[in-house]
């Protein structure tokens, strides 16, 4: 068992860390900032730090400088969990702070557990250098090559010929020109001349005929060699890599665009498709649901609502989301919905309906999909509210507390669901008096790429808080108190992912 300190100002981020690694069997400690995990770590060192980006305050950059400048915190590995950049813009962020790792939101658990486990369990490296340098090459589909203005003679690695299929490593630059494309003859000569002339590393795109005929696309850096003497024309060497396999999927990407906003609405129409085309009508239960899809996405996940009266005069609902990147989850949930409401036709208890569909979901899955999910029972005669969560936004009741509003956060969850086959899904149950309002939603209304504090859980209990308060007494609030909520977290925007949110009032 190993302690890791998750470092997030959301708390749902913080929660769905400590459910997932708590189960791997990790002790997990929590900050919000990171002024406070810095002390954290200076009174006890943890082994991994988990750090959000931005945070106000300390923020994830300075505070991972911070635990580098001490010697008691300098050797612990960090690993960035971010929303706001992409691949490469934070590996290079990462790098100038001494980061390893980055895993990027919304996390996926397989993704997580395997990044902890390498720092945990790190592996020794058993092959020389020389031949991790060939497999680097073959994999990348790269070789060098130099060329000595002495002898005229360009002298290739071998995993270059392999790549161009030729039968040496050495050529002359006259034989070399014959196999380029006649238009890309003056931008060779163009790239040895400017690299030797200014001293300095350039590069430039190739069309290159191998042994067999097949054309490559390659790109070409040159640079001259050190250790030259004065007055002699310098050598020149550099790296060649074969982008061929990258251009062509660039190309037929660029076609597929083509379809994008047909694709678009064919994942829209799925999902109003699956999601139920009225809500039931419950005495006692005021009920209203939203769903907004994400225009300029086809990279997120699948997110659902769904609402059906069960014996008693209950209502059971649901909220839900499927992520993962070998499907499409649209595809998972469909069959997740379907599984859910079956359970719920048997046994209603959220509990019991999240650990039943933690194992269908752990059975069959064959790839990194996941699904998180909240499940409500509410009973309108006893306004008894139960309520369980798999690894998913923490749900608000917002209700009168004298002349004023309380909204309260609901943050009792398991870890998401297909992950870990044996999970156990705490329930709460709490009384939900007249006229307050409970609120399940999916991560798409909370997580805004340009606008972090939206993240901020204490932000959507603002936001519903004011909302609530703005409503008519003794009339239906739902629907109005759901199309507040939205167009207030959005701010009138498009939301960056798919949002659903259902709100249940007791009448």
């Amino acid at each position: 068992m190993a302690t890791l300190l998750v470092v997030d100002d959301d708390a749902p981020s913080r929660e769905f860390m400590r459910t997932l690694l708590t189960y791997r069997g990790h002790r997990v400690e929590q900050a919000s900032d990171g002024d406070r995990a810095l002390r954290m770590a200076a009174h006890r060192p943890p082994d991994v730090v988990i750090t959000d980006v931005l945070m106000p305050g300390l923020d994830g950059y300075e505070l991972a400088r911070a635990l580098r400048g001490e010697p008691a915190t300098r050797h612990i590995p960090i690993v960035f969990n971010t929303a706001h950049y992409g691949p490469q813009e934070i590996r290079s962020l990462a790098d100038a702070c001494g980061v390893r790792d980055v895993i990027l939101k919304p996390a996926q658990p397989s993704a997580v557990l395997a990044t902890i486990d390498s720092l945990l369990l790190p592996g020794r490296l058993s092959v020389p250098p020389a031949g991790q340098l060939a497999e680097t090459q073959r994999l990348a589909r790269a070789g060098t090559w130099e060329f000595d203005p002495a002898t005229g003679a360009i002298v290739m690695s071998p995993e270059l010929r392999d790549l161009l299929r030729l039968r040496s490593t050495r050529m002359t630059a006259t034989e070399l020109s014959r196999r380029l494309h006649p238009d890309d003859v003056d931008a060779l000569a163009t790239l040895a001349r400017g690299a030797r002339d200014a001293g300095a590393p350039a590069e430039a795109e190739l069309r290159v005929v191998d042994g067999d005929g097949a054309v490559h696309e390659v790109i070409v850096s040159c640079r001259p060699a050190p250790g030259d003497r004065p007055g002699t024309a310098p050598r020149l060497w550099g790296v060649a890599q074969d982008v061929t396999p990258i251009r062509a999927e660039l190309r037929s990407t660029l076609r597929m665009q083509g379809d994008w906003h047909a694709i678009r609405r064919t994942i829209d129409a799925f999902h109003r498709a699956v999601l139920p085309a009225t809500l039931p009508r419950v005495a006692g239960v005021d009920l209203a649901t939203i769903y907004l899809p994400a225009p300029e996405r086809l990279d997120i996940g699948a997110a659902w609502y769904d609402a059906h009266e069960v014996p008693g005069g209950r209502v059971l609902l649901s909220v839900g989301k499927v992520a993962g990147h070998d499907r499409h989850p649209a595809a998972v949930m469909g069959h997740a919905l379907a599984a859910l409401q079956a359970y719920a036709n048997d046994d209603p208890d959220p509990a019991a309906i999240l650990a039943r569909l933690n194992r269908f979901l752990t059975d069959t899955a064959h790839d990194d999909t996941f699904v998180t999910a909240v499940v409500a029972l509410f009973d309108p005669v006893s306004g008894l509210l139960r309520v369980a969560n798999g690894g998913h936004p923490a749900p608000v009741v917002v209700s009168r507390d004298g002349d004023g509003v309380k909204a309260m956060l609901l943050t009792t969850a398991g870890p998401a669901l297909g992950v870990l086959p044996g999970a156990v899904f705490p329930r709460r149950d709490l009384h939900l008096p007249a006229g307050a309002a409970f609120c399940a939603y999916t991560d798409g209304l909370t997580d805004r790429h340009d606008d972090p504090p939206s993240v901020d859980a204490k932000h959507l209990r603002r936001v519903a808080a004011e909302a609530f308060a703005r409503q008519d007494r003794g009339e239906p609030i739902a629907t109005s108190l759901a199309e507040d909520i939205v167009r207030d977290m959005l701010g009138g925007a498009a939301p960056d992912d798919d949002v659903c949110l259902a709100v249940l009032v007791a009448e």
